[in-house]
C-alpha cells in the first residue's frame, strides 16, 4: 500500500505559477522548442537535470506561452489591487484635507473673533482714557501712538500664541 501511495505521488505534477526560474529540485532551467505534430516548435521550460540526467523523475516542465498568460494575469491583479489601495489613499487624504480645512476655519473664526473683541476693548480704554490736548504733535501724530503701537503688537501675539497652541494641540 506504500508503494501505491509513493507511485502516485511521483506522478502529481508540482504546478509553477508565472514565469519560472528554477526547477523544485533548485536545478537552472532551460528553454526548448517541441518537436511533435501537435505542438511544432512550441516553446517549453524544462529542468536541466531532468533532461540530462533524470529523465523518470518529474522535474518542471511548463510552455512558455502558458507562463506569459499566468504571469500577466497575476500583474493585472497586482494592478487592480494598486489602483484599489491608489484611490483608497485619495478618499482617507480627501477627508482628512476637509476636517483640517474645517479645523483651520474654526479657528480662524476664533482669532477674528479675539481679535474684534481685544479691538473693541482697546478702543474703549483709549476712549476712556483722558487725552491731553497740549501733548500734540505738530505734524499731526499723536505721542500715544506708540503706546498704542505696543497694544496692537501685544495683542497681535497674543493672538498668535492662542492659535499656535490651538493648531498644535
Amino acid at each position: 500500500m506504500s508503494s501505491n501511495s509513493s507511485s502516485s505521488r511521483s506522478f502529481q505534477r508540482r504546478s509553477t505559477v508565472g514565469i519560472p526560474t528554477r526547477c523544485w529540485c533548485g536545478a537552472n532551467l532551460t528553454t526548448y522548442a517541441a518537436e511533435t505534430k501537435e505542438n511544432l516548435y512550441r516553446r517549453f521550460y524544462r529542468c536541466e537535470i531532468a533532461v540530462q540526467q533524470r529523465k523518470s523523475e518529474h522535474h518542471l516542465f511548463k510552455w512558455v506561452d502558458e507562463a506569459f498568460v499566468d504571469e500577466i494575469n497575476n500583474l493585472d491583479a497586482k494592478r487592480c489591487q494598486l489602483e484599489a489601495d491608489v484611490e483608497s489613499y485619495k478618499r482617507s487624504t480627501t477627508l482628512r484635507f476637509q476636517a483640517q480645512d474645517k479645523h483651520i476655519e474654526n479657528v480662524l473664526q476664533e482669532m477674528r473673533r479675539l481679535i474684534d473683541e481685544q479691538s473693541k476693548l482697546m478702543a474703549a480704554a483709549l476712549s476712556a482714557s483722558p487725552v491731553d490736548k497740549s501733548n500734540h504733535c505738530t505734524a499731526g501724530t499723536k505721542p500715544q501712538s506708540s503706546v498704542l503701537n505696543i497694544a496692537a503688537a501685544a495683542i497681535a501675539l497674543g493672538t498668535m500664541a492662542w492659535l499656535y497652541v490651538k493648531l498644535t494641540t
